[in-house]
């Protein structure tokens, strides 16, 4: 039961992160090394988060969703993570779109001031 809260509270972070890197991609907002990148980045996630307590119950000889061992703590010190590792993500991302902006701006400001000074 413990485990299903665990997947049940992280799984949606991972999918709107995953959406999140699509949406991007599919307005050009990213590149494609950067998209690929971010996919693998959220894809292990999922898959530490879905499989590596099934597996650890499967090496330990016991039923494979008993998660007896998995307290309260661990289950919000984990969501709390991927959490922290998503906001993490979109602030980059966002710093990154505003300098991207600042320094478009500032070629534009550039060849406008260029073409004021080579009239004179």
């Amino acid at each position: 039961m413990r485990y299903a809260i665990l997947v049940v509270l992280s799984v949606p972070i991972v999918f709107l992160a995953l959406m999140n890197i699509v949406t991007q991609y599919k307005t050009k907002k990213i590149q494609l090394a950067r998209f690929r990148y971010q996919l693998i980045v959220w894809a292990v996630i999922f898959v530490v988060l879905v499989g590596s307590f099934p597996v650890y119950n499967i090496i330990k000889h016991k039923p494979i969703l008993d998660s007896s061992e998995l307290s309260l703590f661990d289950i919000v010190q984990t969501t709390t993570l991927v959490y922290v590792i998503y906001v993490m993500n979109d602030y980059r991302r966002r710093i990154e779109q505003g300098e991207r902006a600042i320094r478009d701006l500032n070629q534009q400001l550039s060849i406008k001031l260029s073409g004021k000074n080579g009239s004179r």
